[in-house]
């Protein structure tokens, strides 16, 4: 018996007005600049594809920032880092880039929204392997929306490469698209999985730092990082997939030239720094948490087929059918072997996307949060503002005129006080003219 198709009238609306909600607003769709194959070339495409118009709905006039001023957004902590020090000034600041000092030119704390305006981008993923976490992030994302400043705008990405809403300060509609998302999710509907495809194409069209200060907060276990690392090849209709044109290095070295300071949030347990042993069990446990979650909502729609419901054991084979050799010895062999290898890739691949969505945080000065049980999410998004909303923007005009393109090592140290860690980054491109 065949299925009808899942795309119901309200289903195909809500569709619609999720992935066209923008199209008026943008020249070119969203994603259109990874078809430039490197991160370093063909600068006119980028500049050509985004970044794309932020809505000004309050019709208040952006701040603009001279493009040659360099902006510096650092948390200053106690020696442990679990402390935020407060009342900061800009002549508490020494900056030195390339090993000279520099002159601080801009000063503002980070809650100074009116000085200098946020631009706030999520990339959402939404794929299978969120389901247990989806719920809660969701709603902790909402929580995050809500204590917005007035100025503050934001825009949603998800791993489909695709902008479901664009900068906008309107919460309500902010809220909206979040549950439209979820509702997406737990009716079936599977995504392309290509987190880190979307984060490249949201850092090339998106960000503009000589409008607002940009934060990217980026929610993913990272699991597209296997494809943009060859290992192992993905496999289309048996056949293997054709090369994105881009690679997770591409990835680093935008992130590593963008002025936005990212934050990842990683949904399963921490791995990272854990023994081989260990880490290997606990993706093991995640793996099975994550099967076992698939298969609690059988009701759900993948793509467009829905889950075929398990068939009982039989005792006999029917006439005519092959039996399987499950008795001889080498066939069973072969069988663990091929169980082995998956789960090994499986660990593999939570491995390196949590190696992955840690770095292109570290790259930009922000930091890697994993989120181990859905309830955390609450915690881990009100961190990311304090984080946020605690900082300081440093800018200042290199002494270095130089706009050669190359990177540039900056070292922030709080004049008087050793102990005092300062977070940030560590290392800018200038701006080749």
């Amino acid at each position: 018996m065949k299925h009808k198709s899942p795309l119901t009238a309200p289903l195909a609306l809500l569709c619609a007005l999720l992935l066209c909600a923008n199209a008026a607003a943008q020249t070119r769709p969203f994603g259109s600049s990874l078809k430039r194959p490197k991160a370093g070339t063909a600068d006119k495409a980028s500049k050509d594809a985004g970044p794309q118009d932020s809505a000004d709905d309050s019709g208040a006039e952006v701040v603009r920032v001279d493009t040659s001023l360099v902006l510096l957004d650092v948390l200053v902590t106690d020696r442990a880092g679990t402390k935020a020090v407060a009342g900061l000034k800009a002549e508490d600041f020494v900056v030195h880039e390339d090993g000279e000092a520099q002159e601080v030119s801009f000063f503002a704390l980070g809650d100074d929204a009116q000085k200098l305006p946020r631009s706030i981008v999520l990339v959402f993923d939404r794929s299978r392997s969120q389901l247990a976490y989806l719920e809660a992030s969701v709603e902790a994302a909402k929580r995050l929306v809500n204590q917005l400043a007035p100025s503050d705008e934001m825009a949603i990405v998800t791993d489909d490469v695709q902008l479901a809403l664009g900068f906008t300060r309107d919460k309500k509609r902010l809220k909206s698209t979040l549950d439209a998302l979820k509702k997406f999710t737990y009716q079936g509907y599977h995504t392309r999985s290509m987190q880190f495809s979307a984060l490249l194409a949201t850092l090339r069209e998106l960000i503009d730092v000589s409008k607002r200060r940009a934060v990217i907060i980026l929610q993913t276990d990272g699991d597209e990082v296997g494809r943009l690392s060859g290992w192992p090849p993905v496999m289309r209709g048996g056949q293997e997939a054709a090369p994105l044109g881009y690679d997770m290095n591409d990835v680093y070295a935008e992130a590593e030239k963008s002025r936005a300071k990212i934050y990842a949030v990683v949904p399963n347990e921490r791995l990272l720094g854990l023994p081989a042993e260990e880490a290997e069990r606990r993706a093991l446990l995640t793996m099975e948490r994550r099967e076992a979650d698939r298969r609690s909502r059988p009701e759900m729609w993948y793509g467009m087929k829905r889950l075929p419901p398990e068939k009982p054991a039989k005792s006999a084979a029917p006439a005519g059918s092959v039996s399987l050799p499950f008795d001889d010895p080498a066939f069973a062999a072969t069988l663990r072997e091929l169980r082995e290898k998956n789960l090994k890739r499986g660990v593999e691949t939570l491995v390196q996307g949590q190696v992955a969505a840690a770095r292109v945080a570290e790259l930009t000065g922000g930091w890697a949060s994993f989120l181990e049980r859905p309830e955390d999410a609450d915690a881990v998004y009100r961190r990311i503002l304090a984080d946020i909303n605690q900082s300081y923007v440093i800018g200042y005009y290199p002494s270095n005129k130089s706009l050669d393109g190359k990177l540039r090592q900056v070292r922030v140290e709080v004049r008087g006080h050793p102990e005092y860690v300062v977070q940030g980054r560590r290392s800018y491109f200038t701006r080749p003219r």
